[in-house]
């Protein structure tokens, strides 16, 4: 699954998985009986990722319930658009507009996920 990790976070994750490298040189080897990995480093790691993958859920959330309330807003400019009369039409085509820049925004923010 995909993670959304912090900068802190991706730091942390590369000292533990070399420390964790170092550990697994320093075994009998790979056929040996020895495995002197600390269970906590993967423990920590297994933490920072599923950290991770819970941020990118919210986020992807947050991004695709942006994208909805910007479809909404384009359906509501352009049907205010269609009731506008002559005075206020050009206020509703700058709305509509505007809210079709705030679409393809919040589209683009959506496809990161």
């Amino acid at each position: 699954m995909p993670a959304s990790y912090t900068g802190p976070e991706r730091r942390r994750i590369a000292r533990l998985s070399a420390r964790t490298i170092r550990q697994a040189v320093a075994s009998d080897g790979p056929n040996g009986t020895t495995d002197i990995v600390d269970p906590a480093i993967g423990a920590e790691l297994d933490h920072i990722r599923r950290r991770g993958e819970e941020r990118y859920e919210r986020e992807a959330q947050a991004a695709f319930g942006l994208l909805d309330r910007a479809e909404n807003a384009v359906a509501q400019a352009k049907a205010n658009l269609r009731a506008a009369d002559s005075k206020s039409k050009p206020a509703a085509r700058k709305a509509l507009a505007d809210a079709k820049a705030a679409q393809r925004k919040a589209d683009r923010a959506a496809r990161k996920y």
